[in-house]
């Protein structure tokens, strides 16, 4: 028995129930509208009924929905929890961005660690004619961005193998080389890998409710790599604000 009074076993299945769902709506939001059923059972490694009856919970309780096609998305009760979430958090570092925006004259992102990816909730555009512009709500892989790279090096080593695992070899061994930086310098670079001709710092932190969130200022190379010394100071002036809870 449990303090609860209900036997052990019953938490236990409770708990795998709840890290089965978690592990469903990561997928989910990593693929949103490109998964069916059969995607889903396959990527998490359960017997198609037992997926079956999950999405059918998930749906119930509106975290997630199916279209006519079959196809999976988050559901608008989850959905509404996080942008509610997101609106919570892009309030509360809105003052953070706008100085380093005014300190770098640079495009400045808020992002989100989210499914395994990072998801952008704010923005700040820089003035200049050419400048680097996310769409609000895109979602960005981990291991080629500043803001994901800056995340991983937060994550615990066994957390950051498991997507390293995704990765070539060689390309996995520049990653973990890079996050044994980061975790001593602080900031993170993207120098012409997500996109090219487009170059970026960035910094990350715990907030609030146990987010991770990132901050990172991209930028048209030929200008970052000329003004990148400003970039960096103004990031970590930014890891010292209040905003951070650890």
């Amino acid at each position: 028995m449990v303090g609860d009074g209900r036997p052990s076993n019953a938490r236990d299945d409770g708990i795998q129930v709840l890290r089965r769902a978690a592990a469903a709506l990561d997928e989910i939001a990593t693929a949103p509208g490109r998964l069916r059923l059969v995607d889903l059972h396959s990527r998490l490694g359960l017997a198609k009924s037992t997926a079956r009856r999950l999405l059918v919970g998930l749906v119930e309780v509106g975290f997630a929905a199916v279209d006519d096609d079959g196809r999976i998305v988050l559901g608008d009760r989850l959905l509404g929890l996080v942008n509610a979430d997101a609106a919570h958090i892009t309030s509360a570092f809105r003052s953070t961005l706008e100085r380093v925006a005014e300190a770098t004259g640079e495009t400045v992102d808020l992002s989100v660690y989210r499914g395994g990816q990072m998801l952008f909730i704010d923005q700040i555009e820089s003035p200049h004619r050419l400048r680097a512009v996310s769409a609000i709500g895109g979602r960005f892989t981990v291991c080629d961005t500043a803001n994901g790279k800056a995340v991983l090096a937060l994550l615990d080593d066994d957390d950051v193998e498991q997507v390293l695992a995704a990765l070539e070899p060689g390309q996995a061994d520049r990653v973990r080389t890079e996050i044994r930086t980061i975790r001593t310098e602080r900031v993170a670079f993207d120098r012409d890998e997500h996109t090219d001709g487009i170059s970026a710092a960035g910094i990350a932190g715990r907030a609030a409710g146990g987010n991770i969130v990132a901050i990172s200022v991209p930028a048209p190379t030929g200008r970052f790599s000329a003004h990148s010394d400003r970039i960096v100071a103004a990031l970590h002036e930014a890891l010292e604000s209040p905003v951070w809870t650890d």
